[in-house]
């Protein structure tokens, strides 16, 4: 029920922001007569190597126009792009979803049995949550110091999150996510918190994601130190941020980077010793 929802959702999308599309089938509805331009929806092979951890499955796409130039195919082939793709949707029962293009799925094809031309789009559809679920994935409680400082980078134009994508989230965006924790013992008094990230860029129009990675690698690069409390002197240590910019801003991130800071055990107060007795003939 839900990759039915999903594919509803889509063909609605379609229909409502691709004025050339007559309609948009399962791929069993298609006919032979059916009126040209149309769409077909299927669900391709899943990819079990994707990074994403929650909801995810392949949705193709497939134009179908009149036989004649597939310069056509490849004018739909953009607005169909443009009307998907990192696009929020929702579904009748309120479940929302995001596409992510990843390519053509097949070469330029020729139907003469239905006098048509097509070529397969691929679309990976992922829910920005656990299905049915409401409330945050996960959060980390160095992250609002994270979020002041890539403001302090970027400007108040992008908006920070905290751990996951929300139902309702705003482009230009930055979502810092925690993908491993280790502590180390250093001493009797102290021990160390490392914490890896996973960086996700979201760009529009006016910020292009290419910028945002670019300026927050060039400041995580030049910071020896992010202030975690300023006031109590407390900073996180930063360490090896690599960036890789044509990773995918939703599912992966495009910059990785290392944070620690030291942090004092903690232990417990022991009343103090108000005398000692010494006894030298015990045995």
């Amino acid at each position: 029920m839900v990759v039915e929802a999903m594919r509803n959702a889509i063909r609605e999308r379609l229909l409502s922001t691709v004025p050339e599309l007559k309609d948009v089938f399962e791929p069993h509805a298609a006919e032979e007569d059916s009126q040209k331009p149309y769409a077909v929806i299927l669900q391709g092979e899943d990819d079990d190597e994707s990074p994403w951890a929650g909801f995810r499955r392949i949705v193709e796409v497939w134009p179908y126009v009149s036989r004649s130039t597939f310069g056509h195919v490849d004018s739909l082939e953009k607005k169909i792009i443009a009307a998907l793709d990192k696009q929020m949707l929702t579904t009748e029962t309120g479940e929302v979803f995001s596409c992510v293009y990843l390519g053509s799925a097949s070469q330029d094809v020729v139907d003469e049995d239905w006098d048509a031309i097509t070529r397969g789009m691929q679309f990976a559809v992922m829910a920005l949550q656990p299905v049915g679920t409401d409330g945050q994935i996960t959060s980390d409680p160095w992250v609002p110091a994270l979020a002041a400082w890539t403001t302090s980078v970027l400007g108040a134009e992008w908006t920070v999150y905290n751990g996951y994508w929300p139902l309702g989230y705003n482009r230009p965006a930055i979502m810092w996510r925690v993908t491993g924790i280790d502590v180390a013992m250093i001493g009797m008094a102290l021990y160390r918190v490392t914490k890896r990230f996973s960086v996700h860029v979201l760009g529009d129009a006016q910020h292009p994601e290419h910028a945002g990675v670019h300026a927050l690698v060039d400041a995580l690069g030049s910071s020896i130190k992010i202030p975690l409390d300023p006031v109590d002197r407390r900073f996180l240590t930063v360490s090896d941020p690599r960036a890789a910019v044509g990773a995918d801003a939703i599912r992966e991130g495009q910059i990785t980077i290392t944070l620690s800071r030291r942090t004092a055990r903690p232990y417990e107060e022991a009343p103090l010793i108000r005398s000692v007795y010494y006894k030298p003939n015990i045995r």
